[in-house]
């Protein structure tokens, strides 16, 4: 009965060769799959050196070294996708996750002012991108274009984003792409306690920060590791380049805390982090009356400012998150491979405005929202197939908390969400591929009240079917092919069916359509990559059709309540048509002289009337001229030398938008400096100055929901101390 199943899965296997990738392929490189499936071997490379060589007669030779190097991910090796490490990781301390990103081609950030930044990968923003902490799925209030993700990207270990549709692993959400963030695998059998801390002050803000870790074992039984983090930032009010952002300011205090066991063929592992961040409110954002408010948009920046302070007035955020994840890993040998993981996430989030009656001190926004999943995958690996399976349930709860004294912007809800899904890989030398299919059912319940005191909301049943078929081939150890094409989907948030006011940092009154239906979209994505002793250049481009595409345009009316005028933005649907090509390149014409260029290209809209989609990045450039690798003595150097160019968003449609113009293109230079000195075999010191917009340049990004009001940082220099031990 065995062999009769597996024989059915090869037969099924191969007829999707057949529709989809008939290709004929010789057996060249090794790969493999990692031992907890949540690894994925992308390359082997083996160099050898002769160190001597027998007589003519006798042709028999010495080996002398082997190195085998690979690279492990947190991804399938079928999938698009680009790995940020730990050191660039440590390198951008001080800045956000979404800025993070954007060393990746493709990703751009769209923000609200200085400090709210999210990511956007090939076009594609908010509840589209999936983020994966850690194996679990983030969830939080982040759904507002204010409301950032509620994550410290200090302690992860490395960030691989993927451009692709993989949803059949993932799930919902992932329509524009994932954001896998790992921790490193803990110490175990270390015997000796590592770890670092960095310090960094910031000129802009006048912000500074500091991040620690510390990982080892437990004496006695070296099978236990343990590691401890923590971040600490405190900033002022930031600025632009002519002059301040009042109320900018912010206060972070992050924690996070595993401990694992590891006996032979089974590891179990605990997790729990906790993100604390309170987070001034641009006061430009806030109007007083609609005459006001045109006269404000008119001008482009706030009327006053106010000397630089620290203080974090009202209107302020406050979010508290917390998550707590554990983990189960068993090998059964031939039986294959099974991982259990659950996952508990707290998310409280307040938001505090100006009131009357010395009622700021109430939040206005007050709600809890909490979250549990599970997770189980079984996988086998059997003559160069692996198969893999899963199911996933997750369960929501979002609940306003009363005694705000104001209607809630969003409604109380549950959401459900189930699935079920099945992949089969194959392997043959240098070529891979897959083939996945999954189903998921999400139930969500909402109920609330609006200003009239009339109850609204509904109860939605969302099922969906997704697929992806993904090959990866590499014909020499220079060129790699990657494809993949799969179908994803996405239910309409509760904000986006029944919101009914404003958002505190965007200054917009946003209101729901309780009439629209799941988003629904095929993406198909290639990447081209060729590298050589001196070169490294990958090509991706992508085509992607969303059926029922939400987004929120501006009516061009202004609802005025108790704290102002707000210019209403409402929620659409429509087909949507999404193509776009990325371009990473590095190059190093002589040792240690690196040179690497950035570009992406995006073209959207609606696929009936063509017209242009609003909030799309505008094309840009980034590109950097680096020394690497400078020998001073103990000292081990670099210099590097960037630069950005953002073009103006010409495929623009006045209507969609406040104004009936888009920002200029802008043209930023920046640098880094730094060195590490090697104080012992396991002692560090890092020192670095970087610097953002070094010639204060005033500009407005296209993307920034704020640039109605204000313009973009200014200048903002760096500087940054760490010991790594």
């Amino acid at each position: 009965m065995k062999y009769n199943a597996l024989q059915l899965c090869r037969c099924v296997w191969c007829v999707l060769l057949m529709l989809g990738f008939a290709i004929q392929v010789p057996a060249q490189n090794i790969a493999g799959e990692g031992n907890d499936n949540t690894f994925a071997v992308d390359t082997i490379k083996t160099t050898s050196k002769k160190q001597k060589k027998k007589s003519a007669l006798n042709s028999e030779q010495t080996l002398g070294e082997v190195v085998v190097t690979s690279e492990r991910r947190q991804t399938s090796i079928n999938s698009v996708s680009s790995k940020l490490s730990a050191n660039m990781i440590d390198r951008s301390m001080g800045k956000t996750l979404a800025s993070l990103l954007e060393h990746v081609s493709g990703v751009s950030s769209i923000q609200t002012g200085t400090t709210v930044a999210k990511p956007v990968i090939n076009g594609m923003y908010g509840n589209r991108i999936l983020i994966v902490n850690n194996g679990a799925r983030q969830t939080g209030q982040q759904w507002g274009a204010d409301h950032a993700p509620e994550i410290d990207q200090n302690s992860s270990g490395s960030i691989e984003v993927v451009k692709g549709a993989e949803s059949v692993r993932y799930g919902s959400e992932a329509l524009g792409g994932i954001i896998v963030m790992e921790q490193k695998i803990l110490p175990y059998q270390q015997k000796e306690i590592t770890g670092h801390t960095r310090a960094l002050y910031g000129t802009n803000g006048r912000r500074f920060s500091f991040v620690g870790q510390a990982e080892g074992t437990i004496p006695f039984d070296r099978n236990f590791a343990w590691r401890l983090q923590g971040t600490v930032a405190n900033a002022g009010d930031q600025g632009t380049a002519n002059y301040l952002l009042n109320n900018t300011g912010y206060r972070e205090h992050d924690f996070s805390a595993s401990l694992g066991y590891r006996r032979g063929k089974l590891r179990v592992e605990g997790f729990y982090s906790m993100y604390n961040l309170k987070l001034g409110v641009m006061r430009s954002a806030q109007m007083g009356s609609e005459d006001m408010l045109k006269e404000r948009i008119k001008l482009g920046r706030p009327m006053d400012i106010s000397p630089f302070s620290r203080e974090i007035d009202y209107p302020y955020q406050h979010v508290v998150h917390h998550t707590a994840i554990g983990k189960i890993y068993l090998d059964v040998g031939r039986l294959g491979r099974l991982f259990w993981q659950t996952a508990y996430q707290y998310d409280d989030r307040k938001e505090y405005r100006n009131r009357r009656m010395d009622y700021s001190k109430i939040p206005a926004v007050s709600m809890i929202l909490s979250s549990f999943q599970n997770q189980l995958k079984w996988n086998v690996d059997y003559a160069g197939w692996n198969t893999e399976t899963g199911a996933s349930y997750l369960h929501i709860n979002n609940t306003n908390q009363e005694g705000t004294g104001v209607v809630p912007i969003i409604p109380n809800y549950t959401e459900y969400d189930f699935g079920l899904y099945a992949l089969q890989k194959y392997r043959a030398g240098a070529f891979d591929a897959e083939a996945g299919v999954r189903f998921d059912h999400q139930a969500t319940r909402a109920v609330g009240y609006d200003y009239t005191f009339k109850t609204y909301g509904g109860h939605h049943h969302f099922s969906n079917f997704s697929y992806n078929l993904g090959m990866n081939y590499r014909p020499t150890e220079n060129w790699k092919f990657t494809s993949n094409i799969g179908l994803a989907w996405r239910a309409p948030h509760v904000h986006e069916l029944y919101s009914n006011g404003n958002e505190l940092g965007s200054g917009m009154f946003v209101r729901g359509d309780s009439t629209m239906h799941s988003e629904k979209s095929t993406k198909w994505v290639t990447s081209i990559a060729y590298r050589n002793d001196f070169l490294d250049v990958r090509l991706d481009a992508y085509l992607q059709w969303v059926g029922g595409y939400i987004y929120d345009e501006p009516s061009h009316q202004y609802i005025t309540v108790l704290s102002g005028s707000y210019p209403l933005f409402q929620y659409k649907q429509t087909d949507a048509f999404f193509r776009g090509i990325d371009i990473d390149l590095h190059f190093e014409p002589i040792k240690h002289l690196e040179y690497h260029i950035l570009s992406s290209l995006i073209w959207a809209n609606e696929q009936k009337t063509h017209a242009y989609l609003p909030y799309i990045p505008s094309a840009r450039i980034d590109h950097d001229a680096s020394l690497t690798d400078i020998k001073l003595g103990a000292l081990t150097g670099w210099l590097q030398v960037k630069h950005r160019f953002v073009f103006k968003q010409r495929h623009f449609d006045p209507a969609r938008d406040l104004v009936s113009f888009t920002p200029p293109s802008y043209s930023l230079w920046g640098f880094e400096i730094g060195a590490d000195w090697k104080i012992s075999e396991r002692n560090k010191l890092r020192i670095f100055i970087s610097a953002d917009n070094l010639f204060n340049k005033e500009y407005k990004e296209y993307t920034n929901r704020s640039r109605y009001y204000a313009h973009d940082m200014g200048r903002d220099i760096r500087c940054s101390i760490g010991w790594f031990f």
